[in-house]
């Protein structure tokens, strides 16, 4: 393990960087999908209305709130991210008061009474809930955030809520036991993989994260990581990181396609797209 540490530390001091590049520990990337996404973020927030943002598997949906959560006016919102699909509704309340920093009673009732005081004590604060993987929630589940938004108070839901999905949440959130929720969407947001022309500015601007500033890949490599990442900010980060380490154990100080192939066998999602070739 020391000597793997060490052989790290020693590439990275090679390449003058930082941290390892294509990691999470980058700034978001910024595309015009994404400044919308972040726009419309906004507004539902100030509004406590409810928003779907949906995308492929790897498109960047958990980046893009964790980043706009940690933007968030502490004075005017308090975010609360669930991530635990599974749980059924109560478990979803108790939860929310986990985070809140109130007290879990084994009463439904009295669990819904403690929520309401929450809610109340934060004053101008507007609490922002986020339900991550929201298309693999029970109906059950998704009918208590639903009846939690409106309780006893009329005026104005209890929260703002922003459910993040696959493509397929919209789908699941049009049939029938979900009709409920589904009619109090405001609007929707998808996610899209970074185009072609945009990935040298998003690869130039990992590296820039981690203090290179220079050309990192010849064209050939550049060209094959883009054919293989289809767009896909995940499995770009993948394979780019496996052929920066490659490049820089072998002491190269620019990533060619020798590394790139390499790097592709060793992410089976890429690996697969190129054998289907």
């Amino acid at each position: 393990m020391t000597k793997r540490k060490d052989n790290l530390n020693e590439s990275l001091q090679r390449w003058g960087a930082t941290a390892v590049p294509f990691s999470d520990t980058t700034g978001l990337f910024m595309t015009p999908g994404i400044e919308e996404a972040l726009e419309r973020l906004d507004e539902i927030a100030a509004l406590r209305s409810t928003m779907v943002l949906h995308g492929d598997n790897g498109v960047g949906k958990s980046l893009v709130i964790r980043h706009w959560l940690s933007t968030l006016e502490s004075k005017r919102f308090r975010g609360v991210a669930i991530t635990h699909a599974s749980m059924p509704g109560t478990g979803i309340i108790a939860t929310l008061l986990q985070k809140l920093g109130s007290p879990v009673s084994f009463q439904r009732s009295r669990n819904l009474a403690t929520l309401e005081d929450a809610v109340m004590r934060l004053e101008r604060q507007i609490p922002v809930v986020v339900l991550d993987e929201a298309q693999l929630y029970t109906a059950d589940a998704l009918e208590e955030v639903r009846l939690l938004l409106g309780l006893s108070l009329p005026a104005q839901p209890l929260f703002a809520l922003i459910l993040i999905g696959d493509n397929y949440l919209l789908d699941s959130l049009r049939l029938q036991n979900r009709r409920a929720l589904y009619s109090r969407i405001a609007c929707t947001v998808e996610l899209t993989g970074l185009k072609p022309v945009e990935i040298p500015a998003y690869i130039a601007h990992q590296f820039t994260a981690v203090g290179i500033d220079r050309p990192c890949f010849d064209d050939a490599a550049l060209q094959l990581l883009i054919a293989v990442a289809e767009g896909v900010p995940r499995t770009l980060n993948l394979v780019a990181r496996a052929a920066w380490l490659m490049a820089a154990t072998a002491h190269c100080d620019m990533i060619g396609p020798d590394h790139l192939r390499a790097a592709i066998r060793r992410v089976p999602g890429a690996r697969d797209k190129l054998d289907a070739e």
